[in-house]
């Protein structure tokens, strides 16, 4: 019988420990929980979530993707080598990787810039850039967007279609180093479409060959070859 009463006793005092834990871990999850709303998320290996409607600081990786969430807020988001989404309905100062493309969703507010070497850049409908939109190799597509400097290019083909409304220039960078001409593996020109409802304030400035296919109707400014053919 003394056996059973501390074995019984000891089982009391197991499951008062474990109820007390439990709440523990409870209270310490919900301060976590709490606790979400920082001024920096940085990792070297690996992707980076920012949750639907969490408000954050700067975002940085250097081998890994970024996905900003529907309706999130964050200031500077960057990586090396990884893409970066932007959810419908976030918000975000800039953002700029290596290698890897820029894909916005519907209704996105960038304040600065978006900006990639190697990837393409595909902003959707209803986002608003405030400043440049830039990439090396790698298509632009924009859709029904405004962007409120300039849309800049070296090798890759840019569209400004559905309402497109570009503030700056639409620029073709020349291609000062071998390597820049290394990645133009198709060996044609890049090409530039502008949809008939579009619109480029500022000029078209081209520093080497491009083909141009711009619908009747589209407004553009000058278009001012820099090159010699």
């Amino acid at each position: 019988m003394p056996f059973q009463s501390n074995h019984n006793i000891r089982l009391a005092a197991a499951s008062l420990l474990a109820l007390l834990l439990s709440s523990y871990l409870f209270a310490n999850n919900s301060h976590a929980e709490e606790l979400r709303n920082i001024s920096k998320i940085s990792k070297v290996n690996g992707g980076i979530r920012v949750s639907a409607n969490e408000q954050v600081g700067e975002v940085s990786s250097v081998n890994g993707g970024i996905d900003i969430g529907r309706n999130a807020r964050a200031t500077v988001v960057e990586t090396v080598n990884g893409g970066i989404e932007i959810e419908d309905g976030a918000a975000i100062d800039s953002a700029e990787t290596v290698n890897g493309g820029i894909r916005v969703d519907g209704n996105v507010t960038v304040r600065r810039s978006l900006e990639t070497t190697n990837g393409g850049i595909r902003i959707g409908s209803g986002s608003n850039v405030g400043g440049s939109v830039e990439t090396v190799n790698g298509k632009i597509s924009l859709n029904n967007t405004h962007v409120g400097d300039s849309v800049i290019t070296t090798n890759g083909d840019v569209l400004i279609a559905k309402g497109s409304v570009v503030e700056g220039d639409v620029i073709f960078q020349g291609r000062r180093r071998s390597w820049t001409r290394w990645f133009n593996w198709t060996n044609r020109p890049p090409e530039l479409v502008i949809d008939s409802d579009a619109e480029v304030k500022g000029d078209i400035r081209l520093y080497h060959k491009v083909t141009l296919k711009i619908a009747e109707g589209a407004q553009v400014g000058d278009i001012k070859r820099h090159y010699r053919d």
